[in-house]
């Protein structure tokens, strides 16, 4: 009886956080279905007393083009992400030089500098060379951020990995480049899936440096596409709400189904069998 009361009692611990959670975002999810006089009725409706898709077809239908932008800047830090934070991680768990210190203490810093810090020299830096209403200006913005962060990702898990290894294919003949593409990065690949996961999520939900570096609205994401509902003399709440939920949908998705993944990525290596 005892084990069954602390059971229930974690049980109640667990709930209360989820609750938390999931009661904004239901809200959010039928307020979509609703007309902006029923989003404000009290109490508020726990159900759509008239639910109709119209609101969620407009927001589509006005957020595509910036959807096509999301997944463009998202795919595209995604992959300098990996391409300089892979070998990165590697040189840092691997080899002994003289600034691995620093650089160790350098990645840590980053995570906890504030994006605004580095808006203004990026975009000095960025409009002198050309880069501002660019794909590529956001992009290399948002992975300033986010390579530092697969760096030390990747880093804790690639020092796990038997430095022997890498010892015999030395001793086979074999040269770091290849050490690297056929031993590092298939026993790496749970590390590689959660930070590629993560990566996409930070770049998907960026909102400061799609705002600061692109002013054509051809080119902005969703994050920024939402302010369409948000007029002069109003905000069109329900479609906002409703567009709000097509943006958390990718999320949500990767939440639900690579939560496992990105538990076991983060974790691994970090015990001694």
């Amino acid at each position: 009886m005892e084990r069954k009361h602390h059971r229930w009692k974690w049980t109640v611990y667990a709930l209360i956080p989820t609750v938390i959670v999931i009661l904004p975002l239901y809200f959010i999810a039928i307020a979509g279905f609703q007309s902006v006089a029923e989003i404000f009725h009290k109490p508020p409706h726990l159900f759509p007393p008239n639910p109709t898709l119209a609101y969620y077809r407009d927001a589509f239908l006005t957020l595509s083009l910036y959807l096509k932008n999301s997944v463009i800047i998202a795919l595209g830090v995604l992959c300098v992400t990996l391409l300089v934070a892979l070998p990165s991680a590697f040189a840092l768990a691997k080899f002994h030089f003289t600034l691995k210190r620093p650089a160790s203490l350098i990645l840590a810093f980053t995570q906890v500098l504030p994006a605004t810090a580095v808006i203004i020299p990026l975009f000095l830096i960025f409009n002198r060379i050309g880069l501002i209403n660019n794909y590529l200006g956001v992009i290399f913005g948002i992975s300033v951020f986010t390579i530092p962060f697969a760096t030390i990702v990747l880093n804790a898990y690639i020092q796990a990995i038997p430095t022997g290894l890498m010892e015999a294919a030395l001793i086979d003949g074999a040269g770091f480049l290849r050490i690297f593409l056929s031993i590092i990065l298939p026993l790496a690949s749970p590390a590689i899936a959660t930070a590629s996961i993560l990566t996409l999520i930070l770049a998907w939900g960026d909102f400061i440096f799609a705002l600061s570096f692109l002013k054509e609205r051809t080119l902005q994401p969703m994050s920024i596409g939402l302010y369409n509902f948000i007029g002069q003399y109003g905000v069109q709440w329900n479609k906002l709400l409703a567009g709000s939920m097509i943006f958390a949908v990718f999320p949500l998705i990767v939440a639900l189904l690579a939560g496992k993944a990105i538990v076991a990525g983060l974790t691994a290596g970090a015990f001694k069998e």
